[in-house]
């Protein structure tokens, strides 16, 4: 039972951890397009 609570923590844990990699990939990318476009603006 304890195994299975520690499964269940690690990988709610891990999709956390996800979002925000995926969040800061997405901010990287705006970053860049936006500084991208201000130059050919």
């Amino acid at each position: 039972m304890n195994l299975h609570k520690i499964k269940k923590y690690s990988t709610s844990e891990i999709q956390e951890k996800l979002k925000k990699s995926k969040l800061d990939v997405l901010t990287n990318e705006n970053d860049f397009l936006v500084k991208n476009l201000k130059k050919a603006g």
